[in-house]
């Protein structure tokens, strides 16, 4: 029962299109990118203005879309037909469609829900899965070159709420969903992908959620779970060895609530609550989406690699973006066998950038890396932050918490309205830099270690903040503590240490701080009210810190410095090689002091 198309084209968009929406320009691999190579390609055997491509239309099977007659067996027969072809189109037109089971789609298949077409969930399962029990798909031979577009598919939370996936995928390659609803799940996923390649999901908008909160993961589901696979998370067919989604785009969406009664906003957008150790998860872009109101996160990776969040809104949301890793002697842990290796691992090279984040509950972005003990430990590698906006943010959190890890660069950010700007503890190799913080609670950069098993073992080092600006804040501009090595350059501190007078500093380093130079500030003390005690403090536990050609100001006095090694002024060598320190008397007379 099939027809052929014999009309251009125009509703569907192609490859240029899918490259431009995905960000991604020229001849770049993208994902999905493949099914419309080969829709091309059709298209191009029989003539410039019309289509091969066989259509199955569903009400040529005996679908009604009255919502009260079941229709499963009909869209059924359409999907077992379709897959005959080299590459087939099934439509579902204009109704409401009521499915008792799960229905199954197969490779090289297009469906079509046209406007006004709504797909309905009355029974307990998933709604749409990407083949048949029992298969063996290893790697990404599964069933792919898929796209899935249009209507609604709403999985009908009130009649039904026992959990069930809106669509379940597994070891697909290419496949493309894009431009539908899903509304009201139940305790699961709106796309629950299992060791899946070269995946789009593009405008698409993702409404309300069920937390029946009978498990611990009820109120941490993602509307996209991006996962490896496993028996335990998608068990109906393939290789069960964990094999990680690679590729995988999620762009120019929505996350937010339906207002079905009893029914709430997604916990998490997009991302992942399980791993398996040795294995990633890699190529992840969530690029141009709005997260609005989720309970847990906008973005959760766990132990990613290669990961992307960029151009993104978060809109009061409780965290915005995760990067959570792997525990030693967890399930997540274990390999694929389930042996366990015991040992902790973190993802590695994150971009987050050009996002926007307004009226977060608690952090705007949390990135941790994991310990087992002070010589065993895994810190998450590389991670930008820049050119984000954030607004309006938690009354008692940090606006950026990072944990455990290395090479980090903040940079070119705004941060407004927060009660810390950014808290670092056992972070090595971090430049923050160029960012505009305003009306900091407390500090507006702070570094501890507060955990005493690994305090002072040199795991927190090599930071350098220079040319930020800061204005505003409660306590300490930029509160360095419990570090090895570190730079504070060129930064502009305006009304530090409001929240109390001539008790804190625009810039202090204290609590072992060793190794360190701040040189070219400026700080400036407010004009009434509240004032710095110092504008640059160092304490006597502190060492070898040089403090040079600074413009500071303070209630007290410019410079504190009562570290019997650390000085304010320059190195100088002699004709010889001696070093000398170089400071001035109170009466301005230079002092020369070998070492």
């Amino acid at each position: 029962m099939k027809s052929y198309e014999q009309s251009p084209r125009s509703d569907k968009m192609t490859r240029r299109d899918v490259l431009a929406t995905a960000g991604i320009a020229g001849a770049a691999l993208v994902a999905g990118a493949s099914v419309w190579n080969m829709l091309d390609a059709e298209t191009a055997s029989a003539s410039p203005t019309t289509t091969t491509v066989p259509i199955y239309n569903v009400k040529d099977y005996g679908a009604v879309g009255d919502g009260t007659t079941d229709d499963t067996t009909a869209i059924q027969n359409a999907l077992n037909d379709a897959k005959t072809g080299s590459i087939s189109h099934v439509v579902i037109p204009r109704g409401t469609y009521k499915t008792t089971a799960a229905l199954r789609i197969f490779g090289n298949t297009r469906l079509t829900l046209e406007q006004g077409a709504k797909v309905l969930r009355c029974h307990d399962s998933t709604l749409l899965i990407n083949g048949l029990n029992g298969v063996n798909f290893s790697g990404y031979d599964g069933n792919g070159n898929i796209i899935i577009e249009g209507g609604v598919w709403d999985c009908n939370v009130v009649q039904f709420p026992d959990p069930g996936n809106c669509f379940g995928l597994a070891r697909g390659r290419n496949i493309v969903i894009r431009d539908l609803e899903v509304r009201d799940v139940p305790n699961c996923h709106a796309i629950d992908m299992n060791g899946c390649e070269d995946i789009l999901v593009d405008n698409c908008r993702f409404l309300g959620y069920l937390d029946p909160q009978t498990d611990s993961a009820s109120n941490l589901r993602e509307a996209i779970q991006i996962s490896p696979h496993l028996q335990v998370g998608f068990p109906y067919f393939g290789v069960f060895d964990g094999t990680p989604c690679r590729n995988v785009i999620v762009s120019n969406c929505y996350f937010g609530a339906s207002g079905t009664t009893g029914t709430q906003a997604w916990p998490t957008g997009v991302g992942n609550h399980s791993s398996v150790h040795n294995l990633y998860n890699s190529d992840i872009k969530v690029y141009g989406n709005t997260f609005e109101g989720m309970t847990y996160g906008g973005v959760r990776s766990l132990k990613f690699t290669e990961m992307s969040v960029m151009n993104n809104r978060f809109i009061n949301c409780k965290m915005g973006v995760m990067l959570s890793n792997t525990q030693a002697n967890t399930e997540g842990s274990k390999d694929a066998n389930g042996v366990q290796s015991g040992l902790p691992q973190s993802g590695k090279n994150f971009i987050i950038a050009g996002n926007t984040f307004t009226g977060t509950v608690t952090t705007n972005i949390y990135c941790a890396g994991t310990v087992k003990d002070v010589s065993t430990y895994a810190k998450v590698e590389s991670v930008l932050i820049a050119d984000n906006v954030f607004e309006q943010g938690p009354a008692a959190n940090n606006c950026m918490t990072i944990r455990w890890a290395n090479n980090v660069t903040i940079g070119s950010n705004i941060i407004r309205n927060q009660y810390r700007g950014v808290h670092l503890s056992y972070v090595s190799n971090c430049t923050i830099h160029d960012n505009t913080f305003i009306d900091m609670t407390t500090e507006a950069v702070y570094t501890e270690e507060p955990d005493t098993d690994y305090r002072y073992n040199g795991l927190t080092a090599n930071l350098n903040v220079h040319d930020n600006l800061i204005q505003r804040c409660g306590r300490t501009g930029i509160f360095i503590q419990s570090l090895d090595g570190f730079k504070v350059e060129s930064n502009v501190i305006e009304s530090p240490a409001t929240e109390t007078d001539n008790t804190r500093s625009g810039i202090l380093a204290a609590n072992m701080a060793k190794n360190g130079r701040v040189a070219g500030n400026k700080v400036k003390k407010a004009a009434s009210g509240n004032q710095n005690q110092y504008g640059i403090s160092v304490t006597n536990t502190c060492s070898d810190v040089q403090i040079i050609d600074n413009n500071v100001e303070g209630k007290t006095a410019r410079v504190s410095n009562l570290s019997t090694t650390s000085f304010e002024g320059i190195y100088i060598h002699s004709p010889d090689g001696t070093r000398f320190k170089m400071t001035v008397s109170d009466t301005g007379a230079p002092v020369f002091t070998a070492g």
